[in-house]
């Protein structure tokens, strides 16, 4: 049996059982790091310029996954789906979750506990065994950036306890370059960040992470914490951006029948605003969410 094999099939034990014994439950603690919209841009992965030091030595010392799927490419459903172990037909969230539309509260997408209010979550199972369970950061959605700060689309009772962290750059976001003006969380924006690594939403994070680590670390606990980046806006202190100088990067080769290659829902939600972007323009943003990546695996490093 392979070492893929035998977690998948440890994982499947603990969700279909519901239920951890007493003496399992205190053996070991859980440490679940979620970053958002991360592809495989890393050292790991085998990219030779982004620095990922920090996933790597995890990636090194666990199980490294080559062909994970995506059960829904959204946000919303995807994370409901995994944090509920059921897949989005059975959750019914097929769309990104509620928002806000200048200051009022948009309602069309629902929660999951509307169509199954009794099954039982992840971090769930793990307070009904007698762990504390925490929360920091983004786990179930939240609309980035407008709902940094909030509680965004969660599920109270899924934690004993939250951290809904919001930094330097949700506080800077009149600074942040986008293709579309104004808007920062749906198309490509960016912005090399004064101050520090400390005072962005993500630092805010990792900080508040490690503090409740202290805090209970004479009790079993399940932290989920939960990284904004590298989600638009990529957002960094500066020097993680002088890592990756613009004028270095080389732009992937695009044929002029590209899009005919792939499947045509690939491109249901196509940004017009990108299509007709310089090279100069392609780089800067490819250098923004590697330094992105970069700030956000220094965080998963000061947690670990």
């Amino acid at each position: 049996m392979t070492g893929r094999w035998m977690l998948l099939s440890a994982l499947s034990l603990v969700c279909l059982s519901g239920s951890l014994s007493a003496a399992d439950a205190r053996a070991q603690n859980v440490l679940f790091i979620v970053a958002d919209d991360l592809n495989c841009d890393l050292h790991c992965y085998g990219h030779p310029q982004v620095k990922s030091p920090n996933i790597d030595r995890l990636a090194a010392r666990g199980v490294q996954f080559n062909h994970a799927y995506c059960q829904y490419p959204l946000c919303s459903p995807s994370r409901t789906s995994f944090l509920t172990g059921r897949r989005p037909n059975r959750t019914q969230i097929h769309r990104n979750a509620r928002s806000f539309t200048r200051g009022k509260e948009n309602t069309a997408s629902p929660h999951f506990r509307e169509f199954i209010p009794d099954t039982v979550t992840l971090p769930e199972l793990f307070r009904k065994n007698d762990y504390f369970v925490a929360r920091v950061g983004k786990l179930y959605h939240y609309g980035v950036p407008l709902e940094i700060g909030t509680v965004g689309l969660d599920d109270a009772q899924s934690w004993d306890f939250v951290v809904n962290p919001a930094g330097r750059d949700k506080a800077e976001e009149n600074k942040v370059f986008s293709l579309v003006p104004g808007s920062y969380g749906g198309t490509l924006s960016w912005l090399a960040s004064d101050g520090t690594d400390a005072e962005q939403t993500d630092g805010l994070a990792a900080t508040a992470a490690i503090s409740l680590m202290e805090e209970h670390k004479d009790e079993p606990f399940f932290l989920a914490v939960g990284f904004y980046r590298p989600h638009t806006p990529y957002v960094a202190p500066k020097g993680y951006f002088a890592n990756y100088p613009a004028k270095g990067i080389t732009l992937p080769e695009l044929s002029e029948d590209d899009q005919n290659r792939e499947p045509k829902a690939a491109y249901l939600s196509s940004k017009k605003d990108q299509e007709n972007m310089s090279d100069d323009l392609r780089r800067e943003a490819i250098q923004a969410y590697w330094a992105s990546i970069e700030f956000m695996d220094a965080q998963v490093g000061r947690v670990v």
